[in-house]
């Protein structure tokens, strides 16, 4: 369901998905779709599922409150996390995840997820660079569909000996400019080598081809 909040799915061995590091449990949801052995967080278990979840809050009355939440102005992470390895720069991380800086309340070793950080802030700015390139190369790519399914034909455009479209015809200017803003935004990735950069615009430069000619085909037998 689009409207549920996804998650990712847990990998329990040993715990029956019944302790607060199982996030399934820990976020007051049944596993569902998980890759975890012998568990008990489930509808099946259900009587098994309340006692654990009362002697969970019996010793911490907060076990079962949002992991992220809002204080003031800005989030912060209710409990803290434990990363050892990561410098928390990476996404198993929740205070990286939840783009956040850890804060007093974490147990992490090597930290690197604080506001002066140059390793946080090279990743925050590719992360923002990456999140602005799909964006423009989708509505780039929209803009092309967009093209090519308002390209409509004029009387004296040519026609095959069958009566049918032929290919070229949907090559008009404004697709050549929609395909144009394609190619531009899938080469705008200084991050890449200029042999990369050039391997992916052709790619692209296939993909918006294709797209042409399958519209063609979709109008296959259709007279103007």
């Amino acid at each position: 369901e689009s409207s549920l909040r996804q998650r990712k799915p847990c990998n329990c061995t040993k715990s029956q998905c019944l302790k607060l590091y199982c996030e399934c449990f820990a976020n007051g949801e049944f596993c569902k779709d998980c890759n975890c052995c012998n568990c008990a967080n489930n509808l099946q278990h259900e009587e098994e599922r309340t006692r654990a979840v009362k002697s969970c809050i019996e010793r911490n009355p907060h076990a079962f409150h949002p992991k992220i939440v809002k204080g003031g102005v800005a989030r912060h992470h209710n409990k803290g996390c434990n990363c050892k390895r990561s410098g928390c720069l990476k996404n198993y991380c929740e205070c990286y995840e939840a783009k956040i800086l850890c804060s007093k309340m974490c147990r992490c070793v090597g930290c690197r997820n604080f506001e002066e950080s140059s390793d946080r802030q090279k990743l925050m700015q590719l992360a923002d660079a990456a999140e602005v390139r799909v964006q423009q190369q989708t509505a780039a790519e929209n803009k092309l569909s967009m093209q090519i399914l308002g390209n409509t034909p004029v009387k004296h455009q040519t026609l095959s000996i069958n009566g049918q479209r032929p290919p070229f015809t949907f090559v008009t200017l404004d697709v050549i400019e929609a395909v144009s803003s394609c190619l531009i935004a899938e080469a705008d990735d200084n991050q890449l080598s200029e042999v990369m950069q050039e391997r992916q615009v052709l790619e692209e430069f296939g993909r918006c081809l294709f797209q042409i000619i399958e519209m063609a085909s979709k109008t296959r037998g259709l007279l103007f």
